[in-house]
Formats: C-alpha cells, structure tokens, sequence
C-alpha cells in the first residue's frame, strides 16, 4: 500500500515475472525439446541395415566377452530373417540376459552369413577362422566381420562406381 498525502491509493507494482512463471515457460521449453529430439529420424530409427550391423556387431563382442568370462560355449544361430545365441546340447542354458532373445530383423533387412554357416561356435582364443556376415536393405549394404574377439561393422562400398 501507497500513502499519498495521508490517503492510502493502492498497492505498487512489481515488474518482472515470478518464479512461478518462469518455472513454467522452462517446463513449456523441456517439453517442447523432448518432442522435437524425439521426432527426429523417427521414420528409420532402429530399423536401418547401419544399426543392424552395429547391433550385430555389438552383440557378437557381448557374446565373445560372455564365453571369455564363463568359459562355457556360445554359438550364434542365424538365418536371413534374425539370429539368437545358443549354448550347444548338454550345457546350461543360463545366458546373458541381452543374448537370451532370438533377434528378429526389421522388414526388408536380410542377413546372410558370407561364407559362414550356421550355428557359429564362439571362440575367444582365435581357434577360427574370420567370420563374416552380409547385411542388406534395398541397395545399403553392410558387413559384420567377426574375428572371435571383436567384430567390426563396415558400409560396403558401390563396386559399380
């Protein structure tokens, strides 16, 4: 309140905003943030032959480091529509947890072993050869090179250019 000449005349304002106001225009902001981030790429997220390969290719090192570790054997079972980690007849068939599941391929994504057949014995110790797989969709290819240990994921480049 505001005493002009012994008359109260009323309340002086305040400029700015409250913090309450501010609180909401940042979460307003966050939201707004989290929508645009999250619709980005939604259209391919997870379902291009890149991420397959990489996926591949990481779960081809868990399942090395897995054998590594337990000393128990591991094969990878796969086919053109997925693939699944296997432990061979009269082994336990407890497994990594991310290793458990079969894993199916988005449409369209095919997957073929390049002179590699199926089931694949997991051997951390080098007592293979290279293994390598094909992955394609449409005209992008990738390769899975696989060595017991590491496996790397490369784009194959276009032989007709």
């Amino acid at each position: 309140m505001i005493a002009v000449g012994g008359q109260i005349v009323g309340r002086a304002r305040r400029e700015g905003m409250t913090l309450v106001e501010i609180l909401v225009v940042l979460a307003i902001v966050g939201v707004m943030a989290g929508v645009v981030t999250l619709g980005v790429g939604l259209s391919d997220r997870g379902m291009g032959v890149e991420s397959e390969a990489n996926r591949l290719a990481d779960r081809l090192r868990l399942a090395a480091d897995d054998v590594l570790v337990t000393r128990r054997p591991l094969a990878l079972a796969f086919d053109g529509e997925g693939y699944g980690f296997v432990r061979p007849e009269g082994q336990p068939t407890g497994v990594v947890e991310a290793l458990a599941e079969r894993h199916a391929l988005p449409p369209d994504v095919i997957l073929v072993g390049l002179e590699t057949v199926s089931p694949l014995m997991i051997d951390p110790d080098g007592g293979q050869p290279i293994a390598v797989f094909g992955l394609a969709k449409g005209d992008r290819r990738w390769r899975v090179e696989f060595d017991g240990l590491n496996a790397v994921a490369r784009p194959v480049a276009d032989e007709a250019a």
